[in-house]
């Protein structure tokens, strides 16, 4: 039976966080060469990285009065007056996480790196913001790229190709790029979620690190996550409550750690 895609209440979430806090591990309670890695090279290493002028941005446009006709396809196309600054108070990952997908780039070393999601752009400035790496970024609406992209214009960052549509028409042209780092973060539905899974291993390397945002959003995204998490084309999968880590190397025993964060 489908679950529901509406996300949980802020009291909801905040008591399902709090659950995972006092029941999630540390690096002293597991005993996985590759989680020990994770936790001191890419979770560690994340709270010194810096984005002084990306926050900067983030900060105008929080306090911004512009509204746009957002293409919403999460909801078939509907096309919704939105708030700039609403769309940055929700939609922009935070500091901290955005921090961490940064921090994965560079230990990874990504040489290709996909969004899926660009919203506003915040998160792709992170995501791009190791100079040895490409971002391949995936927006459905055309104002809020071109937003995203006047962004990345005004910090610099000249290594982010942004590509505009529905991604069940767009992710064809992928073709056959091979990416380091996936990071899904669109359409927050159980069926889509795992669909993109699935046509993304097209694009995938043999040790593709996937990443999913908001995997506890909803229960929708919540039964997607325990999918993929099963799924044989995954090895070790980390739960940080806000972002679903799967690495799909073949080598890898199945396991999957929650990580206190």
């Amino acid at each position: 039976m489908d679950v529901s895609s509406k996300p949980y209440s802020v009291i909801r979430i905040a008591i399902n966080y709090i659950r995972y806090y006092l029941t999630s591990d540390t690096r002293h309670d597991v005993h996985s060469p590759l989680v020990y890695s994770f936790i001191d090279h890419v979770l560690k290493p994340a709270y010194p990285i810096h984005l002084p002028m990306a926050e900067l941005k983030r900060k105008e446009l929080r306090a911004s009065e512009q509204y746009i006709s957002f293409i919403d396809y999460g909801k078939q196309g509907v096309i919704t007056q939105k708030s700039i600054a609403t769309m940055a108070k929700n939609s922009l990952k935070s500091k901290k996480y955005a921090r961490v997908l940064a921090s994965a780039v560079r230990y990874y070393q990504a040489k290709q790196t996909l969004e899926l999601g660009t919203s506003l752009g915040i998160t792709s400035a992170y995501l791009a913001s190791a100079s040895s790496s490409s971002l391949v970024t995936m927006e459905g609406d055309p104002q809020v790229a071109a937003i995203a992209k006047q962004l990345w214009e005004q910090l610099g960052l000249h290594n982010i190709k942004c590509i505009i549509g529905n991604f069940d028409n767009t992710l064809t042209e992928l073709g056959d790029t091979q990416f380091d780092i996936i990071y899904v973060d669109g359409n927050h539905h159980y069926a889509p979620t795992i669909r993109y899974f699935e046509q993304l291993q097209h694009n995938a390397k043999v040790d593709t690190l996937f990443i999913f945002d908001d995997i506890h959003y909803s229960p929708a995204m919540e039964q997607a996550w325990q999918q993929i998490k099963s799924s044989d084309k995954c090895g070790v999968s980390i739960d940080l409550f806000f972002l679903g880590f799967v690495f799909c190397r073949p080598v890898l025993q199945k396991q999957h750690f929650v990580l206190r964060f």
